[in-house]
């Protein structure tokens, strides 16, 4: 029943035949094909009257932003790590420019150049007149020295200060390196590419790993960094391979000791993972027993060795003179 009710369907929908105009007369023919150019030249107008609109239109909403949408106030939100007017000097945003002008990108690159413990900038815009600018700043992941003064960077590299007289107690101390070029609100250049590659590597892993108390963080050749923690305890790292893995076992591994111990000293070894070995004892203690051995062992055997001969001449003498 239901395939018969398909079939009525289909033969009630009525199918006309395309007009053949091999039997129109040449009239007709030139009457079919002016309504065809009038229903596209038709289509044109309609079209082009649309794009005029829409210009139109834009052209007025434009004009209505330029002229009633004006900066008259610059408000600062955010981190306070900057006076207010010193970061409205800054932006290059100015009063009486265009409202929905202001470009966040230019404002964002100005402001974080210019004042390098700005990390990041977003901006609002509050109508009729208001321009809010949201400031994040950054902080400081590490101390360069460089000859009398420190270089302050952040976790991405950033030169924040070149000419720091002092660190605060919790900046670890940065080993190692050799400055390249210095420009403050510039990534860090040092002699290596690869080593400023691996350094903020380093910082940036450091911070997320929540591995705090670093008070060191020393570049020791091939490719390889330690850490220092609470100048107490070296963290060789080995590569970088896996380096946030590396170091939230460290993490765990330190917190444990804690607990058995708040003030050991030692070695905590991450270079073969997913070990980690902690051995008890300053490092640099270490190093100088072992070299005090080695020279010992040198010694012995560069001292000369006498033979039965020149011992048994030398009692003779002894015995002669007396």
């Amino acid at each position: 029943m239901e395939q018969n009710k398909k079939k009525k369907k289909r033969s009630a929908t009525k199918i006309i035949p395309p007009k053949k105009t091999e039997n129109l007369s040449r009239d007709e023919i030139r009457s079919i094909n002016k309504k065809k150019i009038r229903r596209r030249r038709k289509a044109k107008r309609i079209a082009i009257l649309a794009l005029l609109a829409v210009v139109v239109l834009c052209a007025g909403i434009t004009l209505v932003l330029a002229v009633f949408f004006k900066v008259g106030t610059i408000q600062i939100k955010g981190d306070k790590v900057y006076p207010n007017a010193e970061i409205i000097k800054k932006c290059g945003v100015e009063t009486g420019s265009n409202l929905f002008f202001v470009n966040e990108e230019e404002v964002n690159a100005s402001l974080t150049s210019a004042l390098p413990y700005i990390k990041s900038v977003t901006i609002e815009r509050d109508l009729p007149d208001t321009i809010v600018i949201n400031i994040k700043s950054t902080t400081v992941a590490a101390a360069i020295p460089n000859g009398k003064v420190y270089v302050l960077v952040d976790e991405t590299g950033k030169v924040l200060d070149k000419d720091a007289q002092m660190i605060r107690e919790n900046v670890p101390v940065a080993g190692g390196l050799k400055l390249k070029d210095v420009t403050e609100g510039s990534l860090l250049q040092l002699d290596n590419d690869t080593v400023t590659s691996n350094f903020i590597t380093v910082l940036k892993s450091v911070k997320n790993s929540g591995l705090e108390m670093i008070t060191g963080v020393n570049y020791v050749g091939k490719g390889e960094f330690q850490l220092k923690y609470d100048d107490r305890i070296t963290i060789k790292i080995g590569s970088l391979t896996n380096i946030e893995r590396k170091l939230k076992l460290a993490k765990v591994s330190i917190e444990r000791e804690n607990e058995i111990n708040a003030y050991s000293v030692g070695t905590l070894d991450l270079s073969t993972p997913p070990n980690a070995y902690f051995s008890a004892g300053d490092e640099k203690e270490k190093t100088a027993q072992k070299g005090d051995e080695n020279n010992k062992d040198n010694k012995d055997k560069q001292k000369p060795k006498k033979n039965d001969s020149q011992d048994d001449a030398s009692a003779d003498d002894f015995s002669g003179n007396e």
